[in-house]
């Protein structure tokens, strides 16, 4: 079966020529830029990311996808029964309180719990605006936090009841379902219920999700077989698996190549945190460290140059976690596709190698130093 995989992964790779960049250590490197090249390089980036926009929405993940994706999270229909608003710093978010009706994944005998939510009243535009980027409580803004919560409406809900505070239940997927341009994805979450029920049995629900319509359940699929100690002691399951991931960075569609390589680095953190536990020689058995990494060098190369610079980005990052120092650094500054090390504090973490005005965008990384013998 390896040499069927490396066949597959052979045409794969005849399609997407590779690159490679050899990391430059610290100096100058990013210094050999004139005002010319860079409004090039810009106008460029902002030619690809243009070509993304149109379909973005529809590769956005939803906020239900959350609670989808983890199976110990509880999912039910639940109506609003109470809305308590804001009253001043004793309790400065509004509490909404719910009653299940019907429970769509797990059991619980938990009824009725209360949710915190970030919707006020008159609520200032620039906080309206901030709603999707929360990063605590709730993961990020959902429906709860961005629009009015009125008794009697009904939710499909995500939740965990682990309650962190002792009194609201964590709450980080919410769909409204009186909102009737939500139906499409209601119906999408009912098909995903029914195939993740089907899964117990076996992966190969999942396996067939990677050619689903929805990108969103795609992603969930890619997660689930990741894990899946089946899938990954058989040969059947690596060899779709493969096929699978080597169609999405040879679609025509550039959001669904991005996709791909969101697939790749999941599947890389996914080796990097089991391998050692797990005595996997060559990373993940459905796609391995080696695959990954000509993946990520093929896709360097992808027309859209947006994209090429994401490759390049996460194949550096690759290298670096497997082959840096203890105490180094790397700078990556995709746009230019150059990457510089370093070893000790001489660079700012901040800025690194660049300055505060330097046009582009760059990630900086450093492995921790060794511990002292004996700890």
């Amino acid at each position: 079966m390896r040499n069927t995989v490396g066949l597959v992964l052979a045409a794969a790779l005849s399609a997407l020529p590779l690159f490679s960049q050899t990391p430059v250590e610290g100096g100058k490197v990013f210094d050999d830029l004139s005002e010319r090249r860079g409004k090039e390089i810009r106008e460029s980036r902002r030619l690809a990311q243009q070509e993304l926009a149109p379909q973005s929405g529809r590769f956005a993940s939803p906020d239900i996808a959350i609670a989808l994706d983890f199976s110990a999270y509880l999912i039910s229909i639940a109506r609003i029964t109470a809305v308590q608003l804001p009253a001043g710093d004793s309790a400065p978010r509004t509490r909404i309180s719910f009653h299940v009706e019907q429970m769509l994944r797990g059991a619980s005998d938990v009824a009725d719990f209360v949710v915190e939510s970030r919707w006020t009243p008159n609520r200032p535009a620039e906080e309206e605006s901030s709603l999707g980027a929360i990063q605590v409580g709730n993961f990020r803004g959902t429906v709860l936090d961005k629009s009015e919560p009125k008794e009697g409406d009904r939710y499909i809900l995500g939740y965990s009841l682990d309650y962190g505070d002792g009194k609201t239940v964590f709450v980080p997927s919410a769909i409204n379902i009186q909102d009737p341009s939500q139906g499409p994805l209601i119906s999408d979450v009912y098909h995903f219920l029914k195939m993740e029920s089907v899964a117990a049995a076996g992966y190969e629900p999942f396996l067939e999700a990677l050619d689903n319509a929805a990108p969103w359940i795609r992603d969930v699929a890619v997660h689930r077989l990741s894990y899946s100690d089946a899938c990954n002691t058989s040969p059947a399951c690596e060899k779709r698996f493969l096929a699978a991931v080597s169609r999405q960075l040879q679609s025509k569609v550039p959001d669904e190549r991005m996709e791909a390589i969101a697939w790749l680095v999941w599947i890389d953190s996914v080796s990097r945190s089991q391998s050692v536990q797990k005595r996997w020689s060559d990373g993940i058995p459905i796609l391995p460290d080696s695959v990954i990494r000509q993946f990520l060098s093929a896709a360097i190369d992808d027309p859209n140059v947006y994209i090429g610079d994401e490759g390049f980005e996460r194949r550096e990052m690759f290298d670096f976690q497997r082959s840096g120092k203890p105490g180094e650094c790397i700078q990556i500054v995709p746009a230019l596709r150059k990457s510089a090390h370093w070893i000790g504090a001489e660079h700012s973490r901040a800025y690194g190698l660049l300055t505060a005005d330097f046009p582009f965008t760059s990630t900086i990384s450093c492995l921790p130093a060794q511990k002292p013998q004996g700890r």
